[in-house]
């Protein structure tokens, strides 16, 4: 490269990084985040009770509980309930503050297998996921 075009070069690259560095780290980040996530028996007083990653067979339900922060006017989250890989339930949720606890819950009774509850914001960007087992009935021999 001529010397002439080096300095002007240089220059452009400065601004650039410049410029870079002022902007956002990530254009895809979205403004809401989870704070707490868990899947649990039950939701009392607003919080996880019996949470766990595994569920006996004797499991009715299973709710997934999350804390969503950073909502400003209108939001919402989604949860999406997948079992073996498969969707099976998806659950449009109102965040109506900029800490907000919500939750959804999803018949699992007679389901054994792998499961997994993710929570997504509006334009579908995963916030986090949490997966869980039921166990199949025991076989008494």
């Amino acid at each position: 490269m001529p010397d002439r075009f080096r300095a002007p070069a240089f220059a452009l690259l400065l601004v650039a990084a410049s410029l870079a560095a002022a902007l956002p780290a990530r254009a895809d980040e979205s403004p809401l985040k989870v704070t707490d996530i868990a899947v649990c028996r039950d939701v009392v007083d607003r919080g996880c009770d019996s949470e766990g990653r595994t569920f006996g067979p004797d499991v009715d339900s299973v709710a997934f509980l999350t804390k969503v922060e950073g909502a400003t006017g209108e939001a919402f989250v989604e949860h999406v309930w997948s079992f073996e890989g498969r969707e099976v339930r998806r659950v449009r949720l109102p965040v109506r503050g900029p800490k907000y606890r919500t939750w959804s819950t999803k018949r699992v009774k007679g389901l054994p297998g792998r499961w997994k509850a993710e929570v997504f914001d509006p334009v579908g960007r995963s916030l986090g996921a949490v997966e869980f087992v039921v166990q199949p009935p025991r076989m008494d021999q």
